[in-house]
């Protein structure tokens, strides 16, 4: 019903070299508001944005974050599709209720390696932890990508539309080795579906969520365990361990300190000899001496 617009959208997209998986977000949202909507696009309305948004924050009680990725896509869409001004004063952004992200021990990472049946999963596994990265790096991931002479990983137009390098690690390295002699036929993508017909079909982001979950349950570990909580748990270890927040940042791919910062408040303070106040020893008092005499 709304294919002309949703593929002019996907248009408007690529001509300003946004990211794949942000087309397609913005694509999955402003569908949902058409469909919501239920009228001619070209008859939509600020206060339709705005009624949308408030009905998904106060009757659907999506998060701030997610509301304000509505709206960054009904801004797109209204200047960049329908041509029409977009008044943030009409439709605002919401302050974002700011939630640190979960991390997991290395013993629980630990586990879902373990408890992975395929050795890509576990190798999936080891290399999202072991050089934090995001899923979407991880999906398209090429072999020339990874440096095993010198323990790096080369990330290429990353989410900030910018190269970065991370570290690879000597478990990870040993899991990628055993996964191409499982499996050596070549192919553009390191890591691929199951089974094919044909050429090779790059592992989507979706799959590896869907086998994180099945690993995670198989496992034991408690709570929901994503990707980015990978991701989450290697910064936070790094900050652990001491590591310098610029080679953290560096690593994570983040051009805001402020992001990689968020991780210290997550870190396990007592790990990093920090004590409370209260249970510093006391001080000795001094007292005059005495004169003789």
């Amino acid at each position: 019903m709304y294919e002309e617009y949703l593929e002019k959208l996907k248009e408007e997209g690529i001509i300003r070299n946004r990211k794949e998986g942000t087309i397609q977000t913005y694509t999955a949202n402003v569908n949902k508001f058409l469909n919501w909507a239920n009228k001619n696009p070209e008859e939509l309305t600020l206060d339709d944005c705005r009624n949308y948004i408030w009905d998904l924050r106060v009757n659907c009680k999506f998060s701030t974050q997610h509301c304000n990725g509505v709206n960054s896509a009904l801004k797109f869409f209204f200047r960049y599709v329908l041509r029409k001004s977009w008044d943030q004063d009409i439709v605002p952004r919401m302050i974002n209720d700011i939630v640190l992200p979960r991390a997991i021990t290395l013993e629980e990472v630990k586990q879902l390696i373990d408890s992975a049946t395929l050795i890509r999963n576990k190798a999936i596994i080891a290399l999202l932890y072991s050089s934090g990265l995001r899923v979407s790096e991880l999906c398209r991931l090429e072999f020339g990508d990874i440096y095993f002479s010198t323990n790096q990983v080369h990330i290429r137009g990353s989410k900030n539309h910018q190269d970065h390098w991370t570290i690879l690690s000597e478990t990870a390295k040993e899991l990628l080795t055993e996964y191409w002699r499982s499996y050596p036929v070549k192919r553009q993508y390191v890591f691929v579906k199951s089974k094919g017909k044909g050429d090779r079909e790059r592992l989507n982001t979706s799959g590896v969520q869907i086998m994180l979950r099945k690993v995670t349950a198989s496992a034991g570990v408690e709570g929901k365990v994503t990707p980015h909580t990978l991701r989450h748990s290697f910064a936070t270890h790094m900050v652990e361990q001491g590591e310098c927040m610029e080679y953290i940042q560096a690593m994570m791919g983040h051009r805001d300190p402020a992001s990689t910062h968020k991780y210290v408040h997550v870190a396990n303070k007592s790990l990093m000899g920090i004590k409370s106040p209260l249970d510093a020893p006391a001080k000795k008092k001094r007292g005059r001496k005495k004169k003789n005499g």
